[in-house]
C-alpha cells in the first residue's frame, strides 16, 4: 500500500512556499507604493545640496534694464526636485534658475509651496518664451496631495515671486543675460 502521507507533506510544503512567495511579493509592492507616495507628496526628504549663485539681468529688446535678480541655480535632479519647496518666502529680487541640457517642453510643479510664483520660461538664446503665475496651495490637502503645474518651452526656467514680472514690465520676447 502506497504511503499517502508523503504526498500530502510535499503538497503542504509547496503550498507554504507559494504562500510565502505571494506574501513577499505583496510586501515589496506595498513598500514601493508607500515610498512612491512619500516621494510624490514631498514627505520623503530629498536634499537639494549646495546651489551655485548667479546674477541675472533682464532687459527688453533694446537693452533697457527691466530688473536684476540673484538666483540659486538648480542643475541636479535633487536640486530641481526640491526647488523652492518648503521655502517660507523669497526676497524681492531673488529667484531660482532651473537649467536643462537643451531646449524643450518643461513642466513645473508647485510642490509644498507657501507662496505664489511667476514661472519664466527662457530659451537657450536667453529670450523669454513665456511667463505663467502659479498660486500657492490653499490648505494642507492641496499642500501635500495636489499641485498646480504649468508647461512651457525653454532651456531654462526661472522662478520668482508672483508679480515680479509684471512689476518690472517683463514679458515674452525680453532677454535674460548671465545664464550659465
Amino acid at each position: 500500500m502506497p504511503d499517502e502521507s508523503n504526498d500530502t507533506d510535499e503538497e503542504d510544503s509547496a503550498g507554504g512556499i507559494r504562500r510565502y512567495a505571494v506574501l513577499g511579493v505583496t510586501g515589496v509592492l506595498v513598500l514601493v507604493l508607500v515610498l512612491l507616495f512619500l516621494f510624490y507628496t514631498g514627505l520623503l526628504p530629498v536634499t537639494g545640496g549646495d546651489y551655485e549663485q548667479r546674477t541675472l539681468e533682464v532687459t527688453d529688446c533694446t537693452g533697457t534694464e527691466r530688473g536684476v535678480l540673484t538666483v540659486d541655480v538648480a542643475e541636479s535632479f535633487g536640486q530641481q526636485y526640491v526647488g523652492l519647496s518648503r521655502t517660507g518666502s523669497l526676497a524681492a529680487d531673488r529667484g531660482m534658475l532651473f537649467t536643462y541640457g537643451e531646449e524643450g517642453d518643461r513642466e513645473i510643479v508647485m510642490r509644498n509651496m507657501d507662496f505664489p510664483l511667476d514661472i519664466v520660461y527662457i530659451g537657450g538664446n536667453g529670450e523669454i518664451t513665456g511667463i505663467e503665475t502659479l498660486d500657492a496651495p490653499g490648505g494642507p490637502i492641496e499642500y501635500y496631495l495636489t499641485y498646480d503645474s504649468t508647461t512651457g518651452t525653454g532651456q531654462y526656467v526661472l522662478e520668482v515671486n508672483a508679480g515680479w514680472s509684471e512689476a518690472h514690465g517683463v514679458s515674452a520676447g525680453d532677454c535674460v543675460t548671465g545664464l550659465p
